[in-house]
């Protein structure tokens, strides 16, 4: 296997246009033959762990395939734009590529992906897949891509403190307040963190509360932020902050790993919200007390579990790609039950096959927690909406620093409809 590195935006535009670029003569999956090369994409830095992971699935690809040599070519989440748009706009780009899920709509407006409807209503491990999430990779009833994995969110806390103060864990919002504050009260710490720039976190509140970010009506996206539920749960989100005052100001602005993670790591904070792969990460920080963490569902407002989202990433075949039989080959293998569950752990991300489970104890609520799955707008415009403009974040910045929230979400409504529309 080869393995290509793309570290900055030059260098990802250069093999963009040399080592991903097509060769007709090594590309002979047209005459029946395996291809003698086969490009994967996949995001992120890359770390020796997962080379060796990859491996493992080339092995495994090559009983199938013996001809054909896999290369590899991680590209950094920053330079992911830049590489895209000149693989769309130079017709060159992988055989398969792992795409980020809110990013998939984009690529099947452009024309990028491949359409594996046939290919993927003929593989027998796709009915295990989660359905709103495969829901996320279809348009006018293709489909274009299939889900690997996803990151839910859940409530972060301390065992052996919730059993010295008596405490259950949270069903409620109410029972979630009264928690941090019983916490704060005895422990000298702040009782939850509720960072601003936490989007997939908010949409829980909101959705645990029978509220929308938008809707489709007629065809087009409707905002619903300025809808009474979506307030109340922005009030009660930001009001931990503001009014119960049972998390920090100082996270306000940031993301749950600029502050809470560690805090929590280190016993300076008595709940936070985060994922399920965070859990090696705040081993790294401190293990000391890891065997007293755990974690509980982000609660509804009046009792049960709230819907979560599920942000991560899913697996396309490109649109150009020579060996769109082989990309697929690829694909289901490397989302088998067996390489599903040694990702899961690697990664600490939630399969999105319902038959693969973590192997950590501690991690096994995730993977109930993820059964309750949401997206947010299935909309081209979401990842301007979202990352490029930042508009719930930023709604609730101004709102915990003190504006009020009717006011923000009404703005925040005024670029949902504009946004969610491209």
């Amino acid at each position: 296997m080869r393995y290509i590195k793309v570290a900055a935006a030059a260098a990802a535009i250069a093999l963009a246009a040399t080592a991903c670029g097509g060769d007709d003569k090594d590309d002979k999956s047209s005459s029946g033959k395996d291809p003698a090369q086969l490009k994967v994409w996949m995001m992120g830095e890359g770390t020796p762990e997962q080379t060796k992971f990859l491996d493992t699935v080339e092995t495994e690809f090559k009983q199938k395939h013996p001809g054909t040599d896999v290369q590899i070519k991680y590209v950094p989440w920053p330079q992911v734009a830049t590489t895209f748009q000149k693989a769309a706009a130079g017709g060159e780009g992988p055989d398969v590529t792992e795409l980020g899920n809110t990013d998939v709509q984009s690529h099947i407006e452009q024309g990028s992906l491949a359409d594996i409807t046939d290919k993927y209503s003929g593989w027998a491990d796709g009915k295990t897949l989660n359905k709103t999430a495969l829901g996320n990779d279809q348009s006018n009833g293709k489909t274009y891509a299939v889900p690997w994995y996803g990151g839910v969110r859940a409530i972060w806390y301390r065992t052996d403190w919730f059993q010295q103060l008596g405490i259950q864990p949270p069903k409620t919002w109410t029972e979630l307040s009264a928690a941090a504050k019983k916490v704060q009260d005895a422990k000298k710490v702040p009782g939850i963190g509720v960072p601003s720039d936490q989007t997939n976190a908010l949409v829980s509140f909101i959705w645990g509360n029978g509220g929308e970010v938008a809707t489709k009506d007629g065809g087009k996206w409707a905002g619903k932020l300025d809808q009474p539920q979506a307030v109340e749960a922005v009030n009660f989100y930001t009001g931990l902050v503001t009014k119960d005052k049972v998390a920090p100001a100082k996270y306000i602005g940031k993301n749950e790993l600029e502050g809470p993670q560690r805090d929590f790591a280190l016993g300076k904070l008595g709940m936070y919200i985060d994922g399920s792969w965070s859990l090696k990460e705040m081993k790294k920080i401190s293990d000391k007390d890891a065997d007293k963490w755990a974690v509980f569902p982000i609660p509804s407002k009046a009792g049960g579990n709230a819907p979560v989202m599920a942000g991560g990433s899913d697996l396309a075949v490109w649109k150009d790609s020579k060996a769109p039989d082989a990309a697929f080959d690829y694909i289901t293998i490397l989302n088998n039950a067996k390489n599903a569950a040694a990702w899961a752990d690697y990664s600490g991300f939630s399969s999105m096959r319902s038959d693969v489970k973590f192997s950590d104890p501690k991690l096994a609520i995730f993977t109930e927690i993820a059964g309750n799955t949401k997206f947010t707008p299935i909309s081209s415009g979401w990842g301007e909406f979202e990352q490029a403009k930042k508009v719930l974040p930023n709604a609730m910045k101004a709102i915990m620093q003190g504006k009020p929230a009717d006011a923000e979400l009404k703005k925040a409504n005024e670029q949902a409809n504009t946004l969610l529309n491209p």
